[in-house]
């Protein structure tokens, strides 16, 4: 499931986490507010000492990036002047301001913008709560006092009180206000209820009066004319507020306030270069005047200005230039406040702690918005906005100077200590770097933490390095816990942030105001989110952590960390859900209190209540709730909780699309529709609900809209036909196609970094030379360092070049594995087969010798496109993205296995050699239940020669209660049911009965829903018929639903192979043989044979590869990620495909088990069957026939012609419907029976039919509901002819239709696709193939209309007087060959079919001891068995097949 990202503080977005298929990483699009459109000043009036000019382009343009703008609060509507005098310790401050910290009610400025303030905005003391205010009174001072104003207002008291009381009229305007100023007595006023007391009444009526008179009596009074100004500003009277503050700086030249406030007043007048002259001057002058250079709430200043002129401009480079104007800009303060050493120089209130941090930030923003050669700028400064707060106010001594690798550290080490209180070992290495009793003292008031940190110097770095394998380790931390980091942290000043404390006489740290904390948590939780952000970025894989000289890399622990930090000081649900996308990807895990063992996705679980007790609407945490219940089985839970976010947030795409796909896991794809569309039109490239809106809507056959890849017949929006054409046609097929392919280019962006890079090429190389069992020579460590060379280089061009960094690395690791394990073998064992009696395990240690190569702390999980690997056996995709897909799903298989913090260091031990010779070989499959898996292969188990193999079954999901699982287990000495169990459990019971070859079971129907199963049948002149569709450890799951792979993944087996149900590659190292057969998957799409045609291109042409670019092949395991001609085509144009070798089966590699389970309908055994004379089976069926079809069509005459079709309708495609209405038009006494899998699709097809064939043709498509298994092989026999889908043919179904005689008409599409070239293995094993396989849709359309035109009935007499309608001609013909030979059959011969692959797991075994398996090895060289001019293994039958030919 995708996670739910909301918007972070400062704008930032919600970082991202990856699952399985759908559970890839995606963020909502950022979206942006409206910028302003000011005119800017030509170059020639920019002040003298000002940074360089810009240039302006008052163009709008909404699409503009627009980052800086919106996402630090400068978009606000105009405020009015600066009221007040700053407090500051200048010459220039006004006398009715004392030293000390300013009243509440008393901010440095209202705020930019606004005509006229609001009533609400006056700002309330500490513990006053909100809430309405009474209106301002009136004061009864007569506009010409009867008494001397001097003996009234003269006096600096009154004039301040007055002051106060004019103070409070500006703030506050309004009805139901009470009077707040500096008198001790209130003055009281009762308001009259009909007297106007709007603010433009109460500024004109009361305060400006007021100011005039106090102005009369205190001419040069700064506060007086300052605030007089800024009420001039808001009534509207531009040029008296300007005249007001001129008369200001005639009286204090370097008054910065009335600078600020000339600048706004000049940009409310249009002036926008005078404006930012004025605000540069006061910023020259005072370059700590924040009001001038930028604040939370207004946007009259020089950056807000200069970011809406960036917003605003049309031309990028104008755009830069801007951005450049405001960097220079905030570089000028930071010039002014910091020294060379980056140290603070100037003691700062603790009010404007925040605001230095805010102009920090803004510079590292800007970086980041200058591109990405500026990121590590960036990261610097958001590094020494965090580092302003953790230190001590000035003086400070050199210890104190604390830095953001401190932090971290100290970060660590404390949550790995109180990790360690939750009976958890923790991390023992930090003991040996403190004193005995630090443990007991952090957290004690007298213990500062951060120094004892800075003090350990490089030690405490080194040892949780040491304790992280390079990185820092994870400290998994629980919500409570988190809540307690800051008090340890800084326990001086009981966790409030050291540099807005003020420093008593005794050394005492002492609070500032609330309004400062709250200021300064929330500025640096936006920082630590910020860089938790950008480090999340796969473009900063690998960096370094400023300030580490080049020892810490960033990782998800930091990270993790940086999370941690924020919540500590500003908790929000936003942060809380990140953190748990970032913790549900980790691996690691720790005991709780109560012993319980917590992993990453536990401890998301609980980060993501405890934001939902913050906010239980939060449609995010919502979300990401419900996508981790739905990984953990809890899908109806999950429902609920996506239902709740939806109807907090109706367009929430991501919401919309994890609801769309639980939906349709639960099997309404149909009802999962509506959520996708909704999906896509709030987001029409989120991949996850573009692609389970395509997969819902094929499934029902509903193919309006769909336009149509190049050279495929495609639907338009009104549900017409869209011819083949050599270009695509627009419509949800060819977004999906889009969205598949940026998210493969999307793939090649990680990097790991340069220092990780070389730790991975020298572990590799040892790998090699313990896999070779010698040292490398140098012409091969000149090989592999290219290719490492070739990796570091990618450079931005990896998508070009098709660079998959991570991808090479979990490559290597799949593939040395199991030559390591041969080695290990070899020097135990030797080259031994097979020994007579049991041998002890090798008393030598060869652990440290085979040790495994590690992935990098810095690789992240490599991500997974939104297409499942089984979707692309319909979705018209290109040979090379049908490939990618599996690979890519293969790739974070891998991965996720090597980061089990249970895997050992060294590659698992091999197991002993056989005993006697017997193989032990285990099964792996989550369909040992009642599904199509098991009805083909239920037999398989018994009948392995016992003499010779061991057989182990291990089933991964729980027992439905059938009679197929015991029936199986009784069969198989060792069947252990594992779904309950952990991979680590699973792994150690393989090792344990030591396993030699390990067979996955992998299941083409992972729609087949247990108790029924859809057959649909095409009837035309006689009936047709279409369908939908270990170790040696072998794998029977492939890519279908819960299929276990992370089990192969671990590689406990030398050998494992799949087998059966999954059609197609799984893309994976761990994966050395795909069982198939000639026909299924043609010798050339091996990669490895077409490694040998490229090798013996290269010998003819000695100087053509001196060249060319090193390739980031494995020897002879091509890189699957590359496009070149050389490695996805050959010269004939045939896409390369698989990356396993084959092991190919003599007849086919499908298995039946029909002949030992449905014999039901004529109640023969094979040995009496062989005795009935030909012609009474066949009359005796022709009857059945007969009956069934009057069962099943009652109304349909017996010389109809029935044509069946597709199973399961998501393998229909609009190409092959539309040959199938053309066969029905052509053979008029024809119907097409389909079948209601699922029933949400009969009206979409009829509705097509229509319109494409028309009414008659449409009456003549048959639907009928899904049947019970015995039923549904039963009445397959009531079709004439069976018509196969194209892209994805038939596989159990047509082994249902042969069973009975129906013919099968099929046509292997794709050369590159397995999983259309099924039914022709099968039917080529029935000994008829020939007749039954076409090549083109032209030839299966005349080759389907002949058939059916050939049959013609003649009228049998019964002896009961019932006459009964006997076939003639070839599609009866073949009809009855195919019933009368079923038992002589190879198709249906399970134990001949159980002999040949046991064949072939000697051969296997043999290739892996011997080391012959492998091209490039030593052992290869010297070989000159089959293996040196094959990989593929052929597996020879030599028994003859006796099939009896009955003509006419």
């Amino acid at each position: 499931m995708p996670p739910s990202n909301p918007p972070g503080p400062s704008g930032q977005r919600d970082s991202s986490r990856t699952a399985n298929s759908a559970s890839s990483s995606r963020r909502p699009p950022v979206r942006t507010s409206s910028a302003l459109q000011p005119a800017f000043p030509p170059p020639h009036v920019w002040p003298p000492n000002a940074p360089p000019a810009l240039s302006h382009d008052q163009t709008p343009d909404p699409l503009s990036p627009a980052h800086l703008h919106a996402s630090s609060s400068w978009a606000f509507p105009a405020l009015s002047p600066t009221a007040r005098p700053l407090r500051t310790p200048s010459a220039h401050a006004p006398s009715f301001y004392s030293p000390g910290p300013r009243p509440s009610s008393y901010p440095a400025s209202p705020g930019p913008g606004r005509a006229m303030p609001p009533p609400t905005s006056i700002r309330l003391p500490p513990g006053q709560p909100p809430g309405p205010l009474p209106p301002a009174p009136a004061l009864n001072v007569p506009l010409a006092p009867t008494t001397s104003p001097e003996s009234l207002l003269s006096s600096a008291l009154a004039r301040d009180a007055m002051m106060a009381y004019a103070y409070y009229l500006y703030d506050s305007p309004g009805p139901g206000r009470t009077p707040l100023g500096l008198t001790s007595v209130p003055i009281l006023h009762t308001p009259d209820p009909h007297e106007d007391d709007s603010p433009d009444r109460v500024y004109r009526n009361r305060l400006l009066p007021l100011l005039l008179a106090l102005r009369e009596l205190h001419p040069n009074h700064v506060p007086i004319l300052l605030l007089l100004a800024c009420t001039y500003h808001a009534l509207g009277d531009l040029e008296a507020s300007l005249s007001t503050s001129h008369q200001i700086l005639s009286i204090n030249a370097n008054y910065v306030e009335a600078m600020s406030n000339i600048g706004t007043t000049m940009k409310a007048l249009g002036h926008t270069d005078k404006a930012y002259e004025w605000w540069w001057k006061a910023l020259q002058i005072r370059p700590t005047y924040w009001d001038a250079l930028l604040t939370r709430t207004r946007q009259d200043n020089v950056l807000s200005m200069t970011f809406a002129l960036a917003h605003d401009s049309s031309d990028g480079a104008r755009r830069l230039a801007y951005y450049r104007q405001a960097l220079a800009v905030c570089q000028f303060v930071q010039r002014h406040v910091f020294d060379a050493n980056g140290r603070l120089v100037v003691s700062l209130q603790p009010s404007e702690v925040p605001r230095l941090q805010r102009a920090i930030f803004t510079s590292g923003t800007i970086y980041t918005t200058l591109g990405p050669t500026h990121v590590e700028h960036a990261i610097l400064e958001y590094t020494r906005a965090a580092e302003l707060v953790i230190q001590p106010p000035l003086p400070r001594s050199e210890g104190e100077h604390y830095t953001f690798r401190d932090l971290l550290l100290a970060a660590c080490a404390a949550g790995h200590i109180m990790c360690a209180d939750s009976s958890s070992s923790g991390v023992p290495e930090i003991s040996g770097v403190f004193q005995s009793d630090f443990t007991a003292r952090l957290g004690d008031p007298t213990f500062d933490f951060l120094y004892v940190v800075r003090a350990s110097g490089e030690q405490l770095l080194h040892a949780l390095l040491h304790a992280g394998g390079g990185v820092l380790p994870t400290p998994l931390l629980l919500p409570e816990q988190v809540s307690r980091l800051a008090a340890l942290l800084f326990p001086r000043s009981s966790g409030v942030f050291p540099a807005i404390c003020v420093r008593g006489a005794a050394g005492d740290m002492r609070p500032p105001s609330e309004l400062a904390r709250q200021q300064t948590n929330g500025m640096t939780s936006t920082i630590l989110l910020t860089l938790a952000k950008r480090f999340q970025d796969n473009v900063l894989g690998g960096m370094m952590l400023p300030g580490t000289n080049g020892t810490l890399r960033v990782s998800t622990s930091v990270i993790i960390l940086l999370y941690y930090l924020a919540l500590a000081w500003s908790p929000t649900p936003s942060t809380y859900n990140n953190l748990g996308i970032v913790l549900s990807g980790v691996t690691d895990r720790r005991t709780g209190a109560d012993g319980e063992l917590l992993d990453g996705v536990g401890l998301a679980r609980m980060y993501y209540t405890a934001g939902l007790q913050m906010d239980p609407k939060h449609p995010h945490l919502l979300t990401n709730l419900g996508s981790l219940l739905k990984d953990q089985g809890q899908t109806e839970q999950a429902i609920k909780l996506y239902m709740k976010a939806v109807e907090q947030k109706p367009d929430f795409d991501i919401a919309l699309a994890n609801l769309g796909n639980a939906i349709k896991d639960v099997g309404r794809p149909w009802d999962a529709i509506a959520y996708y569309q909704r999906a896509v039109r709030a987001n029409p490239t989120l991949p996850e609900a573009v692609c389970g809106l395509v997969n819902s809507l094929c499934s029902i056959c509903d193919w309006r809209g769909r336009g149509a890849a190049a050279h495929e017949t495609g639907v338009d929006d009104a549900g017409r036909v869209l011819p083949p054409a050599l270009h695509p046609r627009p419509g949800w097929i060819t977004n999906m196609l889009s969205v598949t392919d940026a998210q493969i280019a999307h793939g090649y962006a990680a990097s790991v970094g340069a220092p990780a890079l070389q730790t991975a090429m020298d572990e590799c190389l040892r790998a090699l030379a313990a896999a070779q069992g010698r040292a490398l020579i140098p012409r091969e460590v000149a090989k592999w360092q290219a290719r490492f060379r070739r990796l570091a280089a990618g450079g931005e061009d990896r998508t070009q070049k098709r660079v998959n960094e991570a991808g090479f690395l979990i490559r290597f690791i799949d593939w040395v594995q199991p030559r390591m394990q041969r080695q290990w073998y070899i020097k135990a064992y030797g080259k031994t087969l097979a020994v007579e009696g049991a041998v002890a395990t090798s008393e030598e240690n060869y652990d440290n010798m085979f040790l495994r190569p590690t992935l990098p702390k810095t690789l992240q999980p490599p991500p997974v496109p939104s297409v499942l690997p089984f979707h692309t056996f319909t979705y018209p995709l290109t040979p090379r993205v049908t490939r990618l897909v599996p690979h890519r799903s293969a790739l974070r298989i891998s991965y996720t296995a090597f980061a089990q913090p249970w895997l050992p260091k060294h590659v698992y031990r091999p197991p002993r050699p056989p005993v006697g010779g017997k193989i032990n070989i285990g099964y792996v499959s989550n369909d040992v239940n009642n599904h199509p898996l098991s009805h083909l292969m239920q037999s398989v188990f018994g009948m392995h020669d016992r003499a010779r193999f061991n057989v182990f079954l291990y089933t991964t999901s729980p027992w439905d209660g059938t009679a197929y699982r015991p029936r199986i287990a009784s069969m198989v000495e060792n069947c252990v049911d594992v779904s309950s169990w952990s991979l680590n459990t699973i792994v150690d019971h393989i090792m344990q009965h030591e396993i030699h070859i390990r067979m996955r079971l992998s299941s083409l129907f992972s729609c087949w829903n247990g108790e029924e199963l859809t057959v649909s049948l095409f009837l035309v002149s006689v009936y047709v018929y279409v369908s939908g569709a270990w170790t040696a450890v072998i794998n029977l799951g492939g890519y279908t639903k819960g299929a276990r792979n992370d089990i192969f993944a671990a590689r406990p087996c030398p050998v494992q192979m799949q087998l059966m149900g999954y059609a197609g590659t799984l893309g994976a190292g761990w994966c050395d043989y795909l069982v198939c057969d000639p026909i299924a998957c043609p010798q050339e799409l091996s990669a490895v044979e077409r490694w040998r045609d490229m090798k013996k291109e290269t010998a003819s042409k000695p100087g053509a590869a001196a060249d060319a670019e090193v390739p980031l092949d494995l020897d002879a395991d091509i890189d699957p990620e590359t496009d070149s001609d050389a490695w996805i085509y050959l010269n004939d144009r045939i896409p390369v495909h698989s990356m396993e070798k084959f092991m190919y089966m003599p007849h086919t590699f499908m298995v039946t088990d029909h002949k030992q389970s449905f014999r039901g309908d004529d109640n023969l055994e094979p040995e009496e069957r062989a005795q009935v004379p030909v012609e009474t089976l066949w009359l005796d069926e022709e009857r059945r026939r007969a009956d069934a079809r009057k069962q099943l069509f009652p109304d349909i005459p017996q010389l109809t012609c029935g044509t069946t079709a597709s199973g399961q309708l998501y393998k229909i495609d609009p190409g092959i419907f539309l040959v199938w209405l053309r066969i029905l038009r052509q053979v008029p006494r024809s119907i097409l029976w389909l079948l209601r899998f699922p029933g949400a699709g009969e009206e979409h097809l009829r509705r097509a039919a229509t319109m494409w064939a028309g009414e008659d043709v449409a009456a003549r498509i048959r639907f009928t509901d899904v049947a019970k298994k015995d039923w549904h092989v039963f009445r397959a026999r009531v079709a004439d002819l069976f018509l196969d889908t194209a892209e994805c043919n038939a596989h159990t179904i047509a082994a249902d239709v042969l069973w009975t005689g129906t013919p099968i008409l099929t046509w292997p599409k794709h050369k590159h696709k397995m999983c259309s070239r099924v039914a022709a293995s099968m039917v080529n094993a029935t000994g008829f193939g020939a007749q039954m396989t076409v090549h083109s849709a032209e030839e299966y359309e005349a080759r389907a209309v002949a058939l059916a035109q050939s049959v013609r009935y003649v009228p049998h007499h019964e002896p009961s007087g019932a006459v009964l309608p006997r076939g003639e001609g070839e599609l009866v013909a073949l009809r009855r060959n195919i019933y009368v030979n079923r038992d002589r059959m190879p198709l249906f011969d399970t134990r001949r079919w159980t002999r040949n692959l046991e064949r072939g797991l000697q051969e296997a075994w043999r290739r892996w001891v011997h080391g012959t398996q492998y091209e490039l090895s030593d052992e290869w060289e010297a070989c000159d068995g089959d293996e040196k001019a094959s990989g593929c293994i052929w597996i020879r039958d030599d028994d003859p097949v006796e099939i009896t030919r009955i003509d006419g």
